[in-house]
């Protein structure tokens, strides 16, 4: 896979993204709302969070999608709701974003892809409004069986989360736990939940991918050779259905105090 954001690879996650996620958070989070809210969806992509938020709910939510991708937003359909699709490249500086009129922010799958000092405008941007930020990535990954190369190809993919996305050196694994930090310092009440995918035997085509993903960002790397026995081997666990992987996510629901 050459596009980690692709609408292929987007439309694959999504069912995965629904099961892993807390709808405890999720609920509270929309409790936490005025009546007919507006939500901005920060990242939007296809419309996934916004889908899965929208299904919780009564439906009557004003949703802003703002993507930098024209073509995701426009297959962001089949919401029950107002939507409002805004093209925006929010990577150079989060002031860019327009929160005038959103009661909310959510996203899911954007924060560990920035850095300490954008988070940290982003809050100042936000002006205390809930927030919830789902399947921020936390470096886990369990491979099971395991493989004699597990140790160093992940050390490598974890080095690789942290290149920069656009938004400065990413927080990659580190983002949950320097996500909390900061909201508590901005006065926030943080309720994290477990949302990681657990994937095995009829997960094939997403364990194809995160196998190939993860090989392609740390082949370029000395060890070359090792990467791709490490790639060949899983793949044939994949063909013969012998292979498991739990990817760790946080979900993190933030309210002011």
């Amino acid at each position: 896979m050459t596009n980690e954001f692709s609408s292929d690879w987007l439309a694959l996650r999504e069912p995965y993204d629904a099961a892993a996620r807390s709808k405890r958070l999720a609920a509270a989070f929309l409790e936490a709302l005025p009546a007919r809210p507006c939500i901005l969806d920060l990242g939007a992509g296809r419309g996934a969070n916004a889908r899965f938020l929208d299904g919780l709910g009564s439906g009557d939510i004003c949703w802003r999608l703002v993507d930098r991708d024209p073509i995701l937003l426009k297959e962001a359909s089949q919401m029950r709701a107002q939507t409002d699709q805004q093209i925006v490249d929010f990577a150079p500086d989060p002031a860019l974003l327009d929160l005038s009129q959103a009661d909310a922010v959510s996203a899911s799958a954007l924060f560990d892809l920035v850095s300490v000092d954008w988070f940290e405008r982003f809050l100042r941007t936000v002006g205390g409004v809930p927030l919830l930020f789902a399947l921020t990535a936390d470096g886990e990954f369990r491979w099971r069986p395991s493989d004699s190369a597990d140790v160093m190809i992940m050390a490598r993919f974890e080095a690789d989360m942290r290149r920069d996305k656009g938004f400065g050196p990413a927080m990659g694994a580190d983002a949950p736990r320097l996500m909390a930090a900061l909201l508590s310092e901005e006065g926030y009440l943080i309720r994290p939940a477990q949302s990681s995918w657990r994937l095995g035997a009829g997960d094939s085509a997403i364990l194809t991918i995160l196998v190939d993903l993860i090989a392609d960002a740390t082949r370029d790397l000395d060890g070359r050779p090792e990467v791709e026995g490490w790639r060949a081997r899983r793949h044939h666990s994949i063909a013969m259905n012998d292979l498991s992987l739990e990817v760790g996510h946080i979900d993190l629901l933030a309210l002011l105090d």
